[in-house]
C-alpha cells in the first residue's frame, strides 16, 4: 500500500428518495488528491421536510460559531456554551453492560442543563421505540448506513444504524453487545467499530441538526479510539475538522481492542498511521468466538506476540487523556501492573485527569423507587431502613432480627470485583459473628457454586441469588445495612454511590474511584488494597477483619452516623458535570478560568458532608 493512500469507500450516497444533484465540499475536492476519500454529502432534507427544517433552526439557534452565553447563568456555567459530543459502544437505558453505559446516559444530561449542545453517538442495536428514521443514508465501505434519532431530557442522541449491530445483537442487548459471553469476541468487532467510528464523525456535519466541526468530541474506551486516528491523519490534513478537538476517557483499562498486528491493513488508513498502534504482548492469543478466553495459564515463555493497540492509538492521537475518578488516573501512569502496558504511554501523551463519576439519583432514589415499600429520605433514613431491612429478610428467607447487622453484595462474581477474597473470608468471620450476607449475581461457574456451598454451610446467614434481578438489586440497596465492595481494581464504582445515596454504609478495597469517593470513618470502611492477581490469604484476613469491625460499629452511634453522612452527600451528576464542562472548555480554549474553574470542584471525600 502507497504511504498516504487510504483503503475502502469512504463515499456517501444520497438520502432516500433525495435528489442526485450532490455538492462537494470545497476543501474536499480542493484536497482531493490526497486520498480516495471524495468527501461527497447528501443533498440537505431540511428542503423536503419541514419537520427536519425546524428541528435544525432549533438547534441552529443554540450555538453558533463562536458559541453563545450560557443560557442557565443560574448554574454558574462558563462564559461560552459548546458543541459537546460523546460516542460511545453503549448508552443507558437503550444499551448498557457496565458503567460505560451509566455514564453516557447521564452525564450529557447535566450538561445540556449547563446550556451546552449536547449529543451522544452510539450503535443501534435494537429497535428503539423513540428513536426515528432521519432518512439520511451514507456509503461506509461500500456498505449503506442509516441514522435514526431520539431527543431526551435536551440531549439528541444519535444512533448508527447499520446490520453489524442491528442483525448481530437485536434482543441481547443485556450483555451481547461485543461477544456471545465475556472473553469471547465476535471475530468481525474490528470491523464493526470501524465502520462505527466512520459514521460517526459524519454524523458531525452530515445530518440537518449535526453539531459541525467546531465541535469537542468525548471518545469512549477501546470501541471509539479509531475517530482521534481519523480526524488526525485523514481529515484534518485535508483541510477537514480543523476546530474538533477530541478527548480519550478510558472507563476500564483492562479493555484495551488489542489484534493482530497483520490486521492493520484492513483499517484503511494511512500506513503513517501504523506507529499509533505498533504494541506487543507475551500473550500468543487474542480472544475471539475462535479462541476464547479460558481458565488456562499464559504461557508465553518469553516470548513477545505483534499486534495493534486500538486504546493506545487513541491515546496517542487525541487532545486529552481523561478516565473515572483521580485516583484511578494515577494508578494507570504509576506502573505497567496498573497501566496493563499503557502507563508509557499515558505519560509520554502528558498524562491522565481523572472525574469522578456522579449516579443516576432519579432511578437510585428512596424517596421515589418503586421497588421499595416505604420510601424514605435523609431525615426519615433510620426508620426507613429497619422496615426496608425486616422486608429484605423475609424476601430471603433470612431471621427476621433487627439486631443483626445485614451485609449485602451486588455485582459480577467475577475475579476484578474481589468475588474469590471475599467467598474465602466469609468462613473466617461467619462462625464468630452475628451477621447476615445477601449476595446477588451471576458470573465464573465457579463463584457461582461457591455461592451455594456458603448458603449450604452457613443456612440462617447467607442467601445467595444467582441471577441478575434489578427488583432485588435495589431492595438489597435499601434494605441492607453495609455494602461490601472488595474490587481488585475499580476505575470509579456506581454500588458504592447508590448504597451511600440509601444510607447504606460501604466496605471497599482501597483502590479507584473508591478512595475518591468513600471516606474511611466517616462514610465507609475501606479494606485496604487487595492483589491484583492472586488470592492471597492476607486479603481475605483483611476483608473478613473489615467486616467484624462494621459489624461491631453497628451497636453503636457510629453506624448511625456514618448512615446519615452517607445520604446526606450530593452524588448526582452535578458536580462532576461542572468539572467535565472546565476541562472541555481547556480542551477547547486553553483557557485558565476553566483551569480555575475544574480545579475547584472537589471529589466527595473532600466535601464535607450535609448531616
Amino acid at each position: 500500500m502507497a504511504s498516504g493512500q487510504l483503503v475502502g469507500d469512504f463515499t456517501k450516497s444520497q438520502p432516500a428518495g433525495a435528489s442526485r444533484n450532490v455538492r462537494s465540499s470545497p476543501s474536499a475536492l480542493q484536497r482531493q488528491g490526497l486520498s480516495g476519500f471524495t468527501g461527497l454529502r447528501p443533498q440537505p432534507l431540511q428542503a423536503r421536510n419541514p419537520q427536519l427544517a425546524s428541528l435544525q433552526q432549533r438547534n441552529n439557534s443554540g450555538v453558533g460559531s463562536r458559541g453563545h452565553r450560557c443560557r442557565s447563568r443560574q448554574l454558574g456555567c462558563l462564559t461560552r456554551a459548546m458543541n459537546i459530543v460523546f460516542v460511545a459502544a453503549e448508552v443507558s437505558p437503550w444499551s448498557k453492560t457496565g458503567g460505560l453505559g451509566d455514564v453516557v446516559g447521564g452525564l450529557p444530561i447535566e450538561l445540556a442543563k449547563r446550556g451546552h449542545k449536547v449529543y451522544s453517538i452510539a450503535p443501534r442495536y435494537d429497535q428503539y421505540k423513540d428513536a426515528w428514521d432521519t432518512g439520511v443514508v451514507i456509503t461506509v465501505d461500500g456498505e449503506p448506513v442509516r441514522f435514526f434519532h431520539t431527543r431526551k431530557k435536551g440531549v439528541d442522541r444519535i444512533w448508527i444504524d447499520h446490520p453489524a449491530f442491528l442483525a448481530k445483537v437485536w434482543g441481547k442487548t443485556g450483555s451481547k453487545l461485543y461477544g456471545q459471553k465475556s472473553g469471547s469476541d465476535y471475530l468481525d468487532n474490528q470491523k464493526r467499530f470501524k465502520l462505527f467510528n466512520q459514521a460517526a464523525i459524519e454524523s458531525l456535519t452530515c445530518l440537518p441538526f449535526s453539531p459541525g466541526e467546531d465541535t469537542v468530541v468525548v471518545c469512549n474506551d477501546w470501541h471509539t479510539s479509531l475517530l482521534p486516528v481519523l480526524l488526525k491523519d485523514v481529515y484534518q490534513p485535508r483541510g477537514q475538522f480543523l476546530s474538533t478537538k477530541t478527548a480519550m476517557c478510558v472507563h476500564n483499562i483492562a479493555f484495551q481492542g488489542r489484534f493482530w498486528r497483520d490486521s492493520f491493513d484492513s483499517l484503511g488508513l494511512p500506513r503513517s498511521s501504523l506507529d499509533k498502534f505498533l504494541f506487543e504482548d507475551g500473550n500468543p492469543r487474542v480472544y475471539t468466538e475462535d479462541e476464547p478466553e479460558d481458565d488456562t495459564p499464559v504461557l508465553s515463555n518469553g516470548k513477545r506476540f505483534p499486534k495493534i493497540n486500538w486504546l493506545q492509538a487513541g491515546f496517542r492521537a487525541a487532545d486529552k487523556i481523561l478516565t473515572v475518578s483521580p485516583n484511578y488516573a494515577e494508578e494507570i501512569a504509576r506502573n505497567e501492573s496498573m497501566g496493563v502496558e499503557l502507563d508509557d504511554v499515558i505519560r509520554e501523551a502528558g498524562g491522565v485527569e481523572g472525574i469522578v463519576n456522579g449516579m443516576d439519583v432519579e432511578e437510585w432514589n428512596p424517596t421515589v423507587d418503586k421497588f421499595i415499600d416505604v420510601k424514605f429520605d435523609a431525615k426519615t433514613v433510620k426508620e426507613g431502613k429497619a422496615l426496608a431491612k425486616e422486608t429484605l429478610q423475609a424476601e430471603l428467607g433470612l431471621p427476621a432480627d433487627p439486631k443483626v447487622p445485614l451485609f449485602g453484595f451486588i455485582g459480577r462474581l467475577e475475579e476484578q470485583k474481589g468475588v474469590d477474597i471475599l467467598f474465602d473470608s466469609l468462613p473466617k468471620v461467619l462462625p464468630k459473628a452475628d451477621i447476615q450476607v445477601a449476595v446477588l449475581g451471576t458470573g465464573r461457574k465457579k463463584l457461582e457454586k461457591q455461592v451455594e456451598e456458603l448458603e449450604s454451610k452457613f443456612p440462617k446467614k447467607v442467601k445467595g441469588v444467582v441471577k441478575f434481578s434489578a427488583p432485588l438489586a435495589h431492595q438489597i440497596t435499601a434494605g441492607a445495612d453495609y455494602m461490601l465492595i472488595p474490587s481488585r481494581f475499580e476505575p470509579c464504582g456506581l454500588i458504592q454511590l447508590h448504597a451511600m445515596n440509601y444510607g447504606t454504609v460501604p466496605l471497599v478495597s482501597t483502590t479507584g474511584g473508591l478512595v475518591d469517593t468513600v471516606k474511611e470513618g466517616v462514610t465507609g470502611f475501606h479494606m485496604g488494597r487487595l492483589d491484583p492477581d492472586k488470592l492471597v490469604d492476607k486479603d481475605a484476613e483483611a476483608v473478613a477483619d473489615s467486616v467484624a469491625r462494621a459489624a461491631k460499629a453497628y451497636t453503636t452511634d457510629a453506624y448511625e452516623e456514618m448512615s446519615k453522612a452517607c445520604i446526606a452527600q450530593d452524588l448526582s451528576w452535578e458536580k462532576p458535570a461542572r468539572k467535565w464542562e472546565a476541562i472541555l472548555e481547556e480542551i477547547k480554549t486553553g483557557s485558565a478560568s476553566a483551569t480555575a474553574a475544574k480545579n475547584d470542584v472537589q471529589t466527595p471525600v473532600n466535601t464535607p458532608a450535609r448531616v
